[in-house]
């Protein structure tokens, strides 16, 4: 029995679990492709049904990871804050085991994307570019945006992914992995 599992204390939930995880995330993506924001009331309903179908402390390590992951990045923006809540109304219902898995598939699943768009888009030299100077300010404590309004994900500047699209194609795959 894996934490998803256990998550309710030996009441079996789990398919209408996953149905939420599935509604959550295909909402997040459908809204993020069309309106580039996820909206507030539907991760806020996500982390609450987390709540709901899970022990409290299954939700809370869940959302609690996610949060520490992702709250640094959104503090340097370079994610937006709808990711956040997502990520984290996520953890809440997946709880720390099976969101890392998903997060790992969405982070590979998404640098596969960003590669491919940076190819097509024939902008290697440029991402090049901004990745070494990301590196380096940060290595002098400096906050990348701070010089380049490009890199900071809220200005409309740079080129950004939406990432609910990728979270949304990263619970198809983490489901298929379920299954394996």
């Amino acid at each position: 029995m894996d934490d998803l599992e256990r998550g309710t204390q030996g009441l079996e939930i789990g398919g209408l679990r996953l149905g939420v995880i599935l509604l959550l995330c295909f909402g997040a993506g459908l809204w993020d492709w069309r309106e580039r924001r996820i909206p507030n009331w539907l991760c806020l309903g996500g982390a609450v049904a987390g709540f709901l179908l899970n022990d409290w402390r299954f939700a809370a390590g869940g959302l609690g990871l996610a949060l520490a992951i992702h709250l640094p990045l959104f503090a340097l923006r370079a994610t937006g804050g709808g990711d956040v809540k997502l990520m984290a109304a996520l953890g809440a219902l997946m709880g720390v085991e099976q969101w890392l898995r998903l997060f790992l598939i969405s982070a590979i699943l998404g640098g596969v994307v960003a590669l491919g768009l940076v190819v097509l888009r024939g902008a290697a030299g440029e991402t090049l570019k901004s990745t070494w100077f990301v590196l380096t300010s940060l290595g002098r404590g400096v906050a990348p945006y701070e010089a380049k309004p490009e890199l900071d994900v809220t200005t409309g500047l740079g080129r950004t992914l939406p990432r609910g699209v990728v979270v949304a194609a990263a619970v198809l795959v983490w489901i298929a992995w379920r299954q394996a």
